[in-house]
């Protein structure tokens, strides 16, 4: 009788243990995009026939989870002032995890931007971001400027 009795308490304890490791467990991951905006502007000055690249602008991300990497990051150019004929080659945006893109553009104002070099680095840093250009005129002197910022797209990493 009390062999049963083992036998029952063994079969129970080897029955839960099978249902727990095949039970499936979901695991929730936070996600989300928060968007930050640069402080400055990025401007450039440029002579008859120059090319050149704007001053450099920095965007501080930071609030989001400890753990979150980025799974896409665009790059909004903003708003446009100018006088002259000059014409943008390209942005760059570097991160202070040591990732850099350089993306072809043409100036266009509120132009977004999306980058691929920063796919699965973490997302909390430092981004800084400027641009060429080249002014077209022989005559006179040509300036640019927008007010950029930077929208990241985030998972929990786990």
């Amino acid at each position: 009788m009390r062999t049963k009795k083992v036998v029952r308490r063994f079969l129970a304890m080897v029955i839960v243990m099978t249902l727990m490791l095949t039970t499936s467990m979901t695991v929730f991951a936070a996600t989300g995009n928060r968007t930050y905006k640069a402080s400055s502007k990025m401007t450039i000055v440029l002579n008859p026939g120059q090319r050149g690249d704007s001053n450099t602008v920095s965007i501080r991300v930071s609030g989001l989870p400890e753990d979150a990497i980025i799974t896409k990051l665009t790059v909004n150019t903003g708003t446009m002032s100018y006088s002259g004929a000059v014409v943008c080659n390209s942005l760059t945006i570097s991160s202070s995890n040591g990732r850099t893109e350089q993306i072809g553009w043409t100036g266009q104002a509120n132009k977004t931007l999306t980058t691929s070099k920063f796919l699965a680095s973490a997302a909390n840093g430092t981004y800084t971001i400027s641009f060429n250009a080249t002014n077209m005129s022989s005559l006179n002197l040509g300036t640019k400027s927008y007010q950029p910022s930077i929208t990241i797209y985030w998972d929990d990493e786990f």
